[in-house]
């Protein structure tokens, strides 16, 4: 499943004709109505955000100034850990 907002670049044949393809099912939101879904992604994703900012000014204090994929999945990994105790 596959939820979209009203961009007309959705409506194009050739999109629907990929998603009917691989079995993807598409829901359109509303038009004017990302502010109600909003609220949920500032509520599950704050916390995540705000421990994932504090591994990477980790990161910062030793002088790692370009994160590769491995630091990444490291400071994402414990953020991830810590934010779904908190």
């Amino acid at each position: 499943m596959l939820v979209l907002d009203r961009h007309e670049s959705y409506e194009s044949a050739a999109f629907k004709d990929y998603c009917k393809s691989y079995d993807i099912i598409t829901i359109s939101l509303p038009p004017h109505s990302s502010y109600l879904t909003k609220p949920l992604d500032v509520r599950c994703f704050s916390i995540l955000k705000r421990v994932y900012s504090r591994q990477i000014e980790d990161f910062i204090k030793v002088y790692i100034n370009y994160i590769t994929k491995v630091e990444f999945f490291l400071a994402f990994k414990a953020a991830y850990l810590e934010s779904i105790t908190s």
